[in-house]
């Protein structure tokens, strides 16, 4: 019905400027409860904003899987990760080329072992269970923790202690706000894919996966316009860490996700393209510069497009 349809697509555009503020008021109040322990701004990246700007995927997708659509869930988090190196990093190197350091690498080599895995896991065993997503949570912290540890010689910057009632007044107020948007867009997302005959999957891959990753890519441009560039690569890195094994993690645990390997195979594929690239960009000459960053770009408008095209399959693919 098209007054149902219409209904759906407002609560969707409504739930975005919800999420996203109330992420961004989440994330400036732990970053700076962060700053005031001493973390360096890599380590915030990698940890604190990461998780922070993943709070959205993180919210979306446990409700997603716990009323029992496991395809939103899985859309969300391969199109997320995917939009975060093509979109974000992307354009965030042509607004301002990336500068690398050894320790930025190795986390890069982190990441695409664990995207590695953790996709060979959904395509192989046609999804994962409470079990499997237990383990992904498990692997998360020990990589936050490996990761804290190996960022340890970079600088550090301390705020003092000033503001850390207000700051964790922000924190309290952004996860309030986070959780009231996600519930509204889930069920946007279910209502459109109803009304227009559009798969739920698709409709996450492309537009749920922009929508969550808005924080991150606001965080990252103004980070890399303000030169905290290692931080804009920490918090891309750390959110494709972070919604692959501690959102998928976390969403498996409540609900098991049952996936067609056929469904996800070519856009997993892309996801791992552009973690590769990622290495060999971060290798050549210890920067990510505006060609390479245009070729992120061109890559994710690809993914759009054949997205699209399959977009028929995927409806007969959905289980």
């Amino acid at each position: 019905m098209p007054t149902e349809s219409v209904k759906f697509l407002i609560f969707f555009i409504i739930s975005i400027p919800i999420i996203i503020k109330s992420s961004d008021i989440f994330t400036e109040g732990a970053s700076k409860l962060a700053k005031t322990l001493g973390v360096s701004d890599f380590v915030i990246g990698i940890t604190v904003v990461a998780l922070g700007t993943s709070l959205p995927e993180l919210a979306s997708d446990i409700y997603a899987s716990y009323i029992d659509h496991g395809q939103i869930v899985v859309g969300d988090i391969i199109g997320s990760n995917i939009t975060n190196i093509g979109l974000i990093l992307g354009l965030t190197c042509i607004i301002k080329p990336l500068a690398i350091k050894h320790t930025e690498i190795y986390s890069g080599k982190v990441h695409l072992i664990i995207l590695t895995l953790a996709s060979s896991l959904l395509l192989f065993t046609g999804g994962i269970g409470r079990s499997g997503g237990a383990v992904l949570i498990i692997l998360y912290i020990f990589y936050l923790r490996h990761s804290i540890i190996t960022s340890r010689e970079l600088g550090v910057e301390s705020l003092g202690k000033n503001g850390s009632i207000k700051n964790i007044l922000e924190v309290i107020i952004g996860l309030t706000g986070i959780l009231i948007g996600a519930r509204i867009l889930v069920n946007s997302i279910i209502g459109l894919s109803m009304a227009y005959d559009v798969p739920e999957y698709l409709i996450a891959l492309l537009l749920m996966s922009i929508g969550t990753s808005l924080p991150e890519l606001f965080v990252s441009v103004s980070a890399a316009r303000k030169g905290y560039m290692t931080m804009a690569l920490g918090n891309i890195i750390g959110s494709n860490v972070a919604n692959i094994l501690w959102v998928l993690g976390a969403a498996a645990v409540i609900r098991p996700i049952i996936i067609a390997p056929e469904l996800i195979l070519t856009q997993v594929l892309i996801m791992l393209l552009l973690s590769v690239l990622l290495i060999i960009f971060k290798k050549s000459g210890y920067m990510i510069d505006r060609r390479e960053g245009a070729i992120f770009l061109g890559i994710y408008v690809i993914f759009v497009i054949v997205s699209i095209a399959f977009g028929n399959d995927f409806k007969q693919l959905e289980v």
